[in-house]
């Protein structure tokens, strides 16, 4: 992720880490209950247990994980105390400087694949091989062990979560309105942008046919890059795996749909500034007829008023045939830090954090696709989340081969150039030259420097409907 280069931001850094760090000192020691170990009763000293602090940024889940953490505080007979920290802004940022300046935490969330590559390169995390026995890695369901994502060459340096997948979601009422079948989604580009006018239309306006909030870059991704792009036309972000280069040039059909949808007057008004959160909200209210989703997002609607049905399904294709199936990401989770003091006592607060007992909590209150089989197989376990049934795993899902990770891009991400392209900024011959030049380059560049093998990223038989 993003380093802090810049003196004023190097600043803010360090007051957020002062606040992160607040109440959460140092490395794992053994917790006393005074200054004075000498004036303890035996007893008292007896009892004491290894602190081991924790660090997430999914703030979402900080008050089930502080009562769960507390249980286990309070009865587990590991001789180990959990201390939560929940830092929900800059993270990536926080967590870097802590760990430049030797206060990171024993055990830390990771928010995706760059970030395992940084921590790993960085000497921040510390290989889990040792630790995990054949019956332990047998209880995480297939496919997750993702070279680049928890694996990096032979070693595993985290151990993944959950599972997410992305779907298409929309207002039926909408639908009906616009008469529109409303058990019958789009299946093709066409139908997508015919869709997204007559939902415009017969709203007087009111409602945006597709919503696309480009604010925090959040949508982009969901439905562009994740959504349609694995799916309707079959590549990795960019990337493809059977020449082992980047070529952006199959994206041409899903930038011309967005832009048409967009000159046509269907597109969410203003959507460079409408957030991901400010973006749901809108859904909510009824103000965007189409939109994209993931298996995040039936949780956080859940706590929305919602007055309309919902329907989720597949994302349209060019011609109603996938070009590839919808990728299945596996979540990052957690890793040990190389730091942490007692690293058998932290791996005794991982085990704990990868049992049913937390992790199944976790899944039923929240919802989530789990990864633990025997938390994805357990009834007790299952969300009551509404729509979170359409995300689970089917036939028509699969997981991607990796994506070259910690790329030194030069210039605009491809997610940047995209929204570019779509408010007509950038012409869209233009535009996808140039993303495959610079994204080549810093593949190259990151080969040159020992960062990755292309190797590693080419597959000369690569099917994209054949992945599992």
């Amino acid at each position: 992720m993003r380093q802090m280069q810049k003196r004023g931001a190097g600043a803010l850094a360090a007051v957020l880490l002062a606040t992160a760090l607040a109440g959460c000192a140092g490395g794992n020691k053994a917790t006393t209950g005074g200054d004075n170990e000498e004036l303890q009763p035996p007893q008292a000293q007896a009892e004491q247990k290894t602190k081991v602090t924790l660090w997430t940024h999914q703030s979402n889940l900080k008050d089930k994980m502080t009562e769960l953490i507390t249980a286990y505080n309070d009865t587990n007979e590991d001789g180990v105390e959990i201390e939560l920290n929940v830092v929900a802004d800059k993270y990536n940022d926080v967590l870097s400087l802590a760990f430049s300046t030797k206060e990171g935490p024993d055990i830390f969330s990771i928010t995706g694949p760059s970030s395992t590559q940084k921590a790993a390169e960085n000497g921040w995390v510390q290989p889990l091989n040792d630790y995990m026995t054949d019956d332990f890695k047998a209880r995480f369901r297939d496919g997750v062990w993702v070279e680049n994502n928890n694996v990096i060459g032979d070693q595993i340096y985290t151990l993944p979560d959950q599972a997410s997948t992305m779907r298409l979601m929309y207002n039926k009422a909408l639908f009906e309105q616009a008469g529109l079948d409303p058990e019958q989604p789009p299946q093709t580009f066409e139908e997508l942008r015919e869709f997204a006018q007559r939902i415009t239309e017969a709203s007087g306006g009111a409602a945006a046919g597709l919503g696309l909030p480009m604010g925090d870059g959040y949508y982009t991704d969901v439905i562009l890059m994740n959504g349609m792009g694995y799916n309707a036309i079959g590549v990795n972000r960019g990337f493809d795996h059977r020449q082992g280069r980047f070529d952006f040039e199959p994206y041409r059909p899903l930038l011309e749909l967005t832009r048409q949808i967009e000159q046509d007057g269907s597109m969410l008004k203003g959507a460079l500034l409408v957030s991901s959160d400010q973006g749901r909200a809108k859904f909510a209210e009824g103000e965007i007829g189409i939109i994209g989703g993931a298996s995040w997002d039936p949780g956080i609607f859940a706590s929305m008023d919602i007055g309309f049905d919902v329907g989720v399904a597949a994302f349209p294709t060019i011609d109603g045939e996938p070009r590839g199936k919808s990728t299945i990401q596996m979540g990052s989770g957690y890793a040990m830090s190389a730091f942490a003091e007692d690293k058998d006592k932290a791996w005794k607060a991982m085990e704990y954090l990868y049992s049913p007992a937390f992790m199944g909590e976790i899944m039923k209150t929240v919802g989530g696709i789990s990864l633990l089989n025997e938390v994805a197989e357990d009834p007790a376990y299952q969300s009551d989340v509404p729509l979170l049934e359409h995300y689970q795993i089917v036939e028509a899902d699969g997981v991607w081969p990796p994506f070259p990770p910690g790329l030194k891009l030069q210039g605009d991400t491809m997610q940047s150039v995209f929204m570019q392209v779509i408010n007509g900024q950038k012409e869209i011959d233009a535009a996808l030259s140039d993303l495959t030049k610079r994204y080549n380059e810093a593949f190259e560049r990151g080969i040159s420097e020992g960062a990755f093998r292309r190797e590693d990223f080419t597959i000369a038989d690569f099917d994209p409907l054949q992945l599992q």
